[in-house]
């Protein structure tokens, strides 16, 4: 093989050893991988985890360090999920690919949860449960709060779940005529409305008890059922049907 210019054979460049960094940053990865598999997801924490979801990808250098700027920002790993990608872009060092990765995660949870609401959604069904999970998993860990409108057929088979509106870290308009017209577009007959407490104390307001109430009073001249309104946030949830609010 020929020698080069110095004396010393050419190496290729998918060949020159990762420095020191690189390699230990390459061990606590095996590590960590080995121990999330072995022990499973009550071994590991929000950090761990995330940097499972960040590490390995061309473009995070340190994938241990960004878990860390994000738990930063954002507090916990479902809040991380939950976060919108131009908040997420705020963070520095998450590429597209980490980015795409961690919304990926998201959507997947979300689908869980979806696929375990029951066929036949009520309120007074010991299943009902599910569909709260289920709403938690939508709208739970958002940094603002979002209502949602879960639209139900005849036989209360949930057929869309949709973002209403976005509003603020304390309040969210809600247009009680549009969510009428579109329960008319799907032929829905009954609805669950659904937001969430970015303040994690799910206990409904004045105000939301008043908009549930205008809400009720509208689908009713369309002949569409208010089921329940849920109040969602990261560790508990208010059912307004279970209070006898509605």
């Amino acid at each position: 093989m020929p020698e080069s210019a110095t004396g010393f054979d050419e190496m290729p460049l998918y060949d020159v050893p990762a420095g020191p960094a690189s390699i230990r940053q390459a061990a606590d990865r095996r590590r960590l991988q080995r121990r999330f598999l072995r022990a499973g997801r009550e071994a590991v924490d929000d950090r761990d985890l995330l940097e499972l979801l960040l590490s390995g990808r061309p473009a995070v250098d340190d994938a241990s360090a960004l878990a860390a700027s994000l738990l930063d920002l954002f507090a916990t790993a479902p809040r991380v999920l939950a976060a919108r990608p131009d908040r997420l872009r705020t963070v520095p060092g998450l590429p597209d690919d980490a980015l795409a990765a961690l919304k990926a995660a998201e959507a997947l949870g979300i689908r869980m949860a979806r696929s375990d609401v029951p066929d036949t959604v009520r309120p007074s069904l010991g299943s009902y449960d599910k569909v709260i999970e289920y709403c938690r998993a939508l709208a739970g860990h958002r940094e603002v709060e979002e209502f949602r409108v879960l639209y139900l057929d005849r036989k209360n088979v949930l057929v869309a779940d949709e973002c209403h509106q976005r509003g603020t870290v304390c309040h969210t308009p809600v247009y009680p005529r549009e969510i009428c017209v579109r329960a008319l577009e799907l032929q829905a007959s009954a609805v669950i409305a659904v937001h969430n407490h970015p303040s994690s104390d799910p206990n409904p307001s004045r105000a939301d008890i008043d908009m549930t109430n205008r809400l009720r009073d509208a689908l009713k001249t369309i002949g569409v059922t208010l089921l329940d309104h849920l109040i969602v946030a990261p560790t508990a949830s208010v059912s307004f049907q279970s209070r006898g609010l509605l």
